[in-house]
Formats: C-alpha cells, sequence, structure tokens
C-alpha cells in the first residue's frame, strides 16, 4: 500500500479508510516506541492518528499529549506526520528522522570548557571549519552544506562535513580535536592537522565583541583566519575574523568564574595601602571576609578599593549566576612606623666610588625596612645609608656623633645580592664624608693614637694591637666593586683584636654569610651586627660596654692616644625569612686577645631579646608584633645549625 497524502477536506472519509485497515489489521500490537505513539499506550494505533488530526484542526494541543507528534521531525505537526503513523500501522518503512546539533556564539572566555564541543565558523561566509582540504591537507575547508546560521545559532546537520572539535587544555593553553586530529600551526599561514599534543598545537582563546581571537601560543603572530581568496582556514596575520561556537546542551551553559585578583599584591609594606580587587570574569559579583571564615554571597561585597591601615588578610571569591570561583587569600602586612617615627631625612654620599654610586637622600620610607633596629630618638645620632645605582641599598648604618663610633650596621641578603662578583678591592678606610667633619673618624687616627702599634704579645712574638675590625664585613658586600669600596669607611668599623677579628668573630661572620648566600637556606636574610659603646646589661649587672687605654697599657704595654672608643663586645641579630616563616638568633662575644678556637658558635647563640636586653637596642622593631614577640623570644638551635 503507497504512501496516502490527504487534504483537511478528505480527512473524514480518511479517516474511516483507516479505521477499516485498522480493524482488518486488530490484533496486530507495536512495539512500545517514542515514534507515533502520540497517546503514549504503548502501541501506534488509530487513537494516535486521531490525536494527530486533532492538532492539525486546531481542537488539541502537541503539549496535551505524552508521545511526540512531530513524526517526521521538520518541527511542524501536519499531514505528513499523519502518513508517518499510517505507515508504521501497516509495517511500512518510514524514513528516518533527521537529527542535528545545535551550537550558540560565545563571546566571553568564561564560556570556555575543557572537554565541550565547539565549531570554528566564518559568518561573514556563512559556513564553519571543516576537514582537511583536498589537494592542499595543511589548511581547513569552508563547509557550506548542513550548517544553517541565524542570529548567532548554528544548525549542524548529522550529515554534514564540518568538524565538531572537542576543547582540551586550560585557559592560558587550549587545544581542538576533531576526534582524530588536532589542529596546529608549524610553517607560514599552514593550518596543520596533527596526531598527538605538541607546543604548536596550543592556542590561546580572546574575544573582541562576537569575533573569536584563536592566536597559536607558538607562534604568536599565528592567528585563525578565514581566507576568502583560498576558500581556507589558515593560520596567519590577518584574515576575515571567525567567530566560535559552543554546543547547545540544553539548561544554563556552564561558565568558569575566575578568582579575584590584588593589587598592590599581598606582601609587607611600610606604609597603608589601597588594594583593588578585580576578577577577569565579566559581570561577577566580589565578596571577601577579613576575620578568617570564608567568604560567600552572603560576605561583604567589594564595591570599591579598601585602605588597609593595619596588617590585614582578604579572603575573596568572585560569583557569577551562582557559579563561583576558588577562594583566594591575601595578606597585607602593615609595619607599624611609630617604631622609627624619629626617623629624619639625612643626606649621604659615597666617598673613593665610581661615578656609578649613588649620591641621595635616605627619607622616612626607607626606616620600616626589616633590617633596621629602633633608631634613637635624639639629634646626637645620625642614619646613613649607602648604596649603588646597580644594586640599590648596599648597608645602612647609624653613627653616635658624640663618640664619633658606630652604633650598628645593617643590611639584608638574598638572591638579588650575588656573592663573589667581585674580591676584596682595597684596603684603604676613608671617613664618612656625609657628617660633619668634627665628627668623622680618619684612617690615620688609628696609627697616630697607637691602636695598630706593634707590641709584644703575651707569648713573646710580635703583634698588631687592634685592627680596622669591620661591622658590615667586606665579604658582606660582593656584588659590585662599589659595593664592597663602601664597606671600607671609618664609621664602619671598630678597633677590635686582630686575635678576636680574625678567630671568633671571622668564624660567625662565615657562618652568616653561609646562611646568607644559600637560596635554599633563606629566602631573605636580615642582620645588623655591631659593638658595645655603651654600657651594658649582663645578669642583671651593668657593667662597662668599652675597653679603657688603661687595661690596654696593662695588658700590652701601649699607651693609647686616641679618642676612638674600643668596644668589649661584639654581637650579631640575624632574622631569616624562608617560606613565609620568620626565624631568629644573635651572637655575642667579648673581644679578647684570643682566636678563641675552642669556642663552638652555638654556645654563642642567644635570644634576640636578650640581646635586646644587654644592649638597649631594640632590634627588628618593624616586624609585626605578634610576629616579633615570637620569634625574638626563643632560639631554635637545630634551624642555626
Amino acid at each position: 500500500m503507497p504512501i496516502v497524502i490527504i487534504n483537511l477536506i478528505t480527512m473524514k472519509r480518511y479517516l474511516r479508510i483507516i479505521t477499516a485497515a485498522a480493524v482488518m489489521l486488530c490484533g496486530l500490537s507495536v512495539m512500545a516506541q517514542v515514534r507515533g505513539d502520540v497517546t503514549g499506550e504503548g502501541t501506534v494505533d488509530v487513537s494516535d492518528i486521531n490525536s494527530v488530526v486533532n492538532i492539525i484542526l486546531g481542537k488539541a494541543h502537541a503539549t496535551d499529549f505524552p508521545g511526540n507528534a512531530d513524526c517526521n521531525g521538520d518541527g511542524t505537526v501536519d499531514v505528513s506526520d499523519v502518513n508517518i503513523i499510517v505507515n508504521i500501522i501497516l509495517g511500512k518503512d518510514v524514513p528516518p528522522i533527521p537529527t542535528s546539533t545545535t551550537f550558540k556564539r560565545i563571546t566571553s572566555t568564561d564560556q570556555l570548557v575543557a572537554g565541550k564541543r565547539y565549531l570554528i565558523v566564518c559568518e561573514a561566509y556563512e559556513g564553519a571549519m571543516g576537514g582537511k582540504m583536498p589537494g592542499y591537507e595543511n589548511y581547513r575547508a569552508l563547509v557550506t552544506d548542513g550548517i544553517t546560521l541565524s542570529n548567532g545559532t548554528a544548525t549542524i546537520e548529522d550529515d554534514s562535513s564540518v568538524s565538531i572539535f572537542t576543547l582540551g587544555g586550560s585557559s592560558s593553553s587550549w587545544t581542538f580535536c576533531d576526534g582524530t586530529y588536532y589542529l596546529a600551526n608549524s610553517y607560514s599561514s599552514q593550518l596543520n592537522s596533527v596526531e598527538t599534543v605538541a607546543d604548536n598545537s596550543k592556542w590561546t582563546i580572546g574575544f573582541s565583541e562576537n569575533n573569536a581571537t584563536i592566536t597559536n601560543k607558538q607562534n604568536t603572530n599565528k592567528t585563525i583566519y578565514y581566507q576568502p581568496g583560498y576558500s581556507d582556514f589558515n593560520a596567519s596575520a590577518s584574515g576575515t575574523a571567525v567567530q566560535l561556537y559552543v554546543e547547545d546542551t540544553g539548561g544554563s551553559p556552564t561558565i568558569t568564574v575566575e578568582a579575584p585578583t590584588f593589587s598592590p599584591e599581598a606582601g609587607t609594606y611600610g606604609s597603608p595601602q589601597t588594594v583593588t580587587m578585580t576578577t577577569a570574569t565579566s559581570g561577577a559579583t566580589i565578596y571577601y571576609t577579613t576575620d578568617g571564615t570564608t567568604p560567600s554571597s552572603n560576605s561583604t561585597r567589594y564595591t570599591e578599593p579598601i585602605t588597609v591601615t593595619t596588617t590585614t588578610t582578604f579572603s575573596a571569591i568572585a560569583i557569577l549566576n551562582g557559579t563561583s570561583s576558588a577562594v583566594v587569600t591575601a595578606t597585607f602586612t602593615i609595619i607599624d612606623n611609630n617604631a622609627n617615627a624619629n626617623w629624619r631625612e639625612t643626606s649621604y654620599n659615597i666617598p673613593e666610588s665610581s661615578a656609578n654610586a649613588t649620591t641621595s637622600s635616605a627619607t622616612y620610607g626607607m626606616a620600616w625596612r626589616l633590617e633596621y633596629p629602633h633608631i634613637r630618638p635624639d639629634d646626637n645620632s645620625t642614619v646613613v645609608v649607602h648604596a649603588t645605582s646597580d644594586y640599590g641599598i648596599s648597608y645602612s648604618l647609624e653613627i653616635d656623633k658624640a663618640k664619633r663610633a658606630n652604633r650598628w650596621s645593617c643590611f639584608t641578603m638574598h638572591d638579588g645580592v650575588p656573592n663573589n662578583n667581585v674580591g676584596r678591592v682595597t684596603n684603604t678606610f676613608s671617613p664618612e664624608s656625609c657628617v660633619e667633619e668634627a665628627y668623622q673618624v680618619s684612617h690615620s687616627e688609628y696609627t697616630t693614637g697607637h691602636y695598630t702599634q706593634s707590641s709584644t704579645n703575651l707569648d713573646g712574638s710580635n703583634m698588631v694591637t687592634f685592627s680596622r675590625g669591620h661591622i658590615c664585613a667586606s665579604e658582606d658586600r660582593q656584588s659590585s666593586e662599589d659595593q664592597n669600596r663602601h664597606t671600607f669607611i671609618t664609621s664602619n668599623c671598630h678597633p677590635q683584636y686582630q686575635a678576636h677579628n680574625a678567630g671568633l668573630w671571622s668564624r660567625m661572620e662565615s657562618r652568616v654569610q653561609e646562611w646568607g648566600y644559600s637560596s635554599t637556606f633563606r629566602d631573605t636574610i636580615y642582620v645588623c651586627k655591631g659593638a658595645t659603646i655603651t654600657d651594658v646589661e649582663l645578669n642583671g649587672t651593668t657593667v662597662s660596654g668599652t675597653i679603657p687605654a688603661s687595661e690596654v697599657k696593662a695588658k700590652f704595654g701601649v699607651d693609647i692616644t686616641g679618642t676612638l672608643v674600643i668596644p668589649r663586645y661584639w654581637y650579631m641579630a640575624v632574622l631569616c625569612l624562608k617560606n613565609g616563616q620568620y626565624h631568629a638568633m644573635a651572637y655575642w662575644t667579648e673581644q679578647i686577645n684570643s682566636s678563641c678556637s675552642s669556642t663552638t658558635l652555638t654556645s654563642c647563640i642567644i635570644s634576640i631579646d636578650e640581646l635586646e636586653a644587654r644592649t638597649g637596642i631594640d632590634f627588628f622593631c618593624n616586624l609585626p608584633d605578634d610576629i616579633e614577640t615570637v620569634v625574638e623570644s626563643t632560639v631554635e638551635t637545630n634551624f642555626w645549625q
């Protein structure tokens, strides 16, 4: 029996014929199936025909029935659907329902999701990328058959040769795979098809309005365009723009929300900071907390830059249409500037240095650096900063003008301060010319004052009583000749027994240098070194922190006629930052005319709190108080081995 084509005028007559045919075929049961079973009873029979006819006549709606009345899949319910049901009842072959896949244009990186399927479309030429070009296999063809483009929607018929790509990779390195090949660029404007992922098959994706910019990660001047003159897609510097479409799988599109970022970056600052939060996801809202709890849409909404005046930890999240980003945290450590509120601008220059050396002024902002101790709040104190144009601040020191003596020298050691670029560049010490001449110490004072006079040692050998003992050592600053030369300033040394200088003190210096030059031991080492020029407190007793000339006379028979201070005790305060954790310790030694070769370095270690009690100097005062309290009160001896 042939397929019957009818119209509405003959519908009643047609129904009578079909009813009779159905009666003759009584007992014929059709397996339950979706197609044709409009009533949902599990069989295809006259009731399904009646249902479709009622829909056509306007007596019912397609939504009134559980089954699909559009039996031929053309999007409408009409007489052709009745014909399909008749042939199903009569056991005739019916053409399959044509199937298609719908894709939607995307305009944001939020809509890029690994594992989803995409088309590369050229709307201007009403087609999409297909397979390899016949005869030109290093290019991709434009396919216009089997694809319908309309208002940002692409419908792809099953028999179309359009390439459907599965997106792989991540935001900085996407891949396009059509099931067999990956898109790649390897030479000139070729758009190759390769079987495995390589550097040239990775792409970055951006958007400008409706257009997609798909750029090769290895060859960044190559972007996918359609070339109408050659009727192909290639990777080149120009051409007709393409668009990216994602498969419409129903429901809300899956999006990826980028986590918030902070500007400036989290870190330690010496002044209040204005913190801005942003997300790369357009339309997303940022929420944050500062109390350690996890942020949500119920947390504080970010609306404008936030001024941070005290140490604050932000936890932030970005949310768009119910989809959340990862939670990120950022700590802004604001150092208590009041610790060095007495900082005064102090000009400085670099004597005996090349034209590359810096001559400038120190400013209040420099006083928050972690290596600085508390600066004395009186006009008798002058802070001097030595720097070079190539490595910045070399070291800083504080001078007691009345005593014409160094109170301390401080510096940092990290990967930006390499060692062994140069050796010792001079043995000549120059006065600190940035202070008034009355407070300077000349090199000649060491000889005319008999500090370096030869004398007889206790064992009968000849010796030089005192050497010019570096505080910031020559070996501490070896990144450049200028940097090393800066250590040869008389304000950076004290009279020191040569045996002590070359013995125990030298071993202490070597150990600190070992730590400071080891990137595996530290991220940054902060060092403050000095010697006592005033009384000190030892075991609750005040004792002299200097060696009088009479003591030198009694021991060596040398008449010291100069006025330089001879410190009795020498120290090093060391703070280590590693992986966000701080550790601190101090070395303390009494200088005697001995190398102290049997004295272990471990036996010289004390806590920073103890060093502060002995010297009256507040070390590392710019640390946050909670960290300072912990690291200065204890010594992790095993850490400092």
